[in-house]
């Protein structure tokens, strides 16, 4: 099946008229970086919370750098395993 771009129609005028095409694509692209952003976000909050949370326990149990190296890991996972989902509902909600 060949899917091309639909020419734009004239309008009357003699003049061709794309806007609705237009105003659609800029749409779809400005969903697409909200999403993205929408993930930028998740990763940086995950990483940041498991940071803070490990650092809050640090302090109460007086263990330096353990459950904050602990956080780490656990943000870093939970962000990558998120980023990938959400990357993967994206690719697919593209096609």
């Amino acid at each position: 099946m060949d899917e091309r771009p639909e020419k734009p129609r004239e309008n009357g005028t003699g003049e061709r008229s794309d806007k609705g095409a237009s105003a659609k694509a800029w749409q779809e692209t400005a969903v697409a970086l909200a999403r993205l952003s929408g993930i930028g976000w998740y990763v940086a909050a995950s990483i940041g919370l498991g940071v803070a949370g490990g650092w809050f326990l640090d302090r109460q149990f007086d263990t330096r750098p353990v459950f904050i190296l602990i956080g780490l890991g656990l943000g870093v996972l939970a962000a990558f395993t998120g980023m990938i989902r959400l990357l993967s509902q994206f690719g697919k909600k593209r096609q």
